[in-house]
């Protein structure tokens, strides 16, 4: 017979391979993709550590939310993926819409619907000027907040099909830059604070 440990463990384990299995197509997709989403949720879960006030079901769609944040990407065109130029308008409207696809795809996984707002809105900028929906500050979800911040830092800091990995130093000061317009301020101080603090182990290999 069954426990409900053991089926509450079952699930998590079909949950873990789903998640996996997502990230695996969406790799398959987009050559950038390589590593990113594992180590987007290993900064996106260190900063929602540092920061007060986070549940453990908070941290748990954070963790989802950043490795599943890409992908949408799976329905765009991999020739506009992989693209080594600038996109037209039309190309950038299309890519605009990975994270409402990745939205409705995993609004149909229950154990995820809890990520779903924060990848939906994790282009929002806090300055009400990103997208899909243009809100801004608070009204941002945290989860949403802290995958932006982390999603920049780590394409700022990888290597890129258009120019190689900036330093560390310099991705940050980007970071710092955009704080209170792109990012929220307390999310940014929070990855400082991890930088400086924290020996985060990220695999570049993945």
């Amino acid at each position: 017979m069954t426990t409900s440990g053991n089926s509450e463990n079952h699930s998590q384990d079909i949950y873990r391979e789903t998640v996996n299995a997502l990230i695996a197509a969406a790799g398959e997709r987009d050559r950038t993709a390589q590593g990113h989403s594992e180590r987007v949720r290993q900064y996106a879960t260190a900063i929602a550590k540092r920061l007060n006030g986070l549940s453990a079901a908070d941290l748990k769609n954070i963790g989802y939310a950043a490795s599943l944040h890409d992908i949408g990407k799976v329905a765009i065109s991999s020739k506009i993926l992989n693209k080594l130029g600038q996109l037209t308008e039309e190309e950038v409207q299309v890519m605009r819409q990975h994270s409402l696809i990745a939205a409705r795809i995993l609004d149909k996984v229950s154990g995820l619907r809890g990520a779903v707002p924060l990848i939906r809105h994790h282009h929002e900028r806090y300055d009400g000027n990103g997208y899909p929906d243009g809100l801004a500050g608070e009204n941002i979800p945290i989860g949403a907040r802290i995958i932006a911040v982390a999603e920049a830092y780590d394409i700022l800091t990888s290597d890129v099909p258009w120019r190689n990995a900036l330093p560390k130093e310099v991705g940050i000061r980007e970071i710092e830059r955009c704080s209170g317009t792109q990012f929220d301020p307390k999310v940014v101080n929070a990855l400082q604070a991890v930088l400086s603090e924290t020996n985060i182990l990220v695999s570049r290999e993945m």
